[in-house]
């Protein structure tokens, strides 16, 4: 899986927000303040997206209609793994020791994490 540029991923979480596929003018009208990206730009976001296997395009008429090919918590999980196999070699438990040695964890971090482990 390849991964996703910033810019590619404010199209992909407008398409997951929605509950089912997306035109390039509806895509356009739920761009965030300030967005003020042209059609042609969302459009190569869009075809790029295509080409990583993250969204299909289908053609109803004159308009292509987009949707994501995986849940945010699919591409999430994948992302996750991609990152624990490039910086911490593959190990888990490399991992975990970075994030408790970096004393960002809160106390419920951690409680939650002990339950999650418990599963």
């Amino acid at each position: 899986m390849q991964k996703m540029s910033q810019s590619e991923k404010q199209i992909m979480e407008i398409i997951w927000r929605n509950e089912g596929a997306l035109t390039t003018a509806e895509i356009l009208q739920r761009l965030p303040d300030g967005k003020d990206w042209k059609q042609n730009t969302v459009i190569t976001f869009l075809a790029r997206l295509v080409e990583k296997d993250l969204v299909k395009a289908n053609r109803m008429g004159r308009a292509n209609h987009y949707d994501a090919c995986l849940t945010e918590e699919e591409y999430r999980a994948l992302e996750t793994k991609q990152f624990i196999s490039d910086v911490h070699k593959g190990s888990v438990s490399g991992f975990l020791q970075t994030l408790t040695d970096s004393g960002d964890l809160t106390k419920e971090d951690i409680e939650d994490l002990m339950k999650k482990l418990r599963e």
